[in-house]
């Protein structure tokens, strides 16, 4: 006995079934809804802003905060260097410059511009590194008070 009226149907189903939810895995893709990006993807994006910061804008610290990437939240918004350096180093409260200095592999030396009495603005120093920010410049721990008179530390 052969019921070719109901196989005929019940493939169709299928065939409908499965060509739904292609489309929607790709609307799901193009509309950003898969979720933030892997560690791979974040590394990939802060190589390359940090590429146009370096050969485009010269290191340009007010760069970070306006140079759009990638997206690397997941809400289908391409995201500036600040927020891609956030995520790599896995620290929200990190600054531009902070950023700037290591994308740029900046080295730190007295009088070097530091944010918000930073001390990890001034991490790339001399020697060991032990710098501390005041009044937004770069100081060795063992002069650590900037003077604007001067321009030194003190």
């Amino acid at each position: 006995m052969k019921m070719k009226g109901i196989e005929l149907p019940v493939n169709s189903v299928i065939v409908i079934a499965l060509a739904i939810m292609v489309l929607l895995m790709i609307a799901a893709f193009l509309m950003g809804g898969l979720g933030p990006m892997s560690s791979t993807d974040v590394e990939n994006a802060w190589t390359q802003g940090c590429s146009v910061l370096k050969n485009t804008h010269n290191c340009d610290r007010t760069k970070v905060d306006s140079l759009q990437v990638v997206d690397v939240t997941g809400d289908g918004i391409a995201d500036n260097m600040l927020t891609i350096c956030r995520a790599k180093f896995n620290d929200q409260t990190l600054t531009g410059t902070y950023c700037r200095n290591k994308c740029c592999t900046t080295v730190i030396q007295e009088g070097s511009e530091c944010e918000n009495d930073d001390d990890r603005d001034c991490r790339f120093g001399f020697g060991t590194g032990n710098w501390v920010c005041d009044a937004g410049f770069c100081c060795p721990s063992d002069r650590p008070v900037w003077n604007a008179g001067t321009g030194m530390c003190e």
